[in-house]
């Protein structure tokens, strides 16, 4: 029904254990000391982070469909 390119399986794999390893560590930059998320932003005093789960999670999840694409070279069609 559905064809599914094997870069984009691979990617939203990597994505997944990703984004759950992120989580399981907690980051501080991307945390709170109770385990809420960190809003984006400047203000230290209010607990914002210029990381933001989300963010990081984003960056990861494009940087590494770009990587394989370029790594199987099918980046120009």
């Amino acid at each position: 029904m559905f064809n599914f390119n094997e870069v984009l399986l691979k990617s939203v794999g990597i994505y997944l254990v990703a984004c759950f390893g992120l989580y399981k560590i907690k980051h501080p930059k991307m945390f709170k000391s109770n385990g809420e998320f960190r809003s984006f932003g400047l203000n230290k005093n209010k607990d914002e982070t210029t990381t933001p789960f989300w963010l990081i999670t984003t960056l990861v999840g494009l940087s590494t469909y770009y990587l394989l694409l370029v790594q199987q070279g099918n980046f120009v069609k």
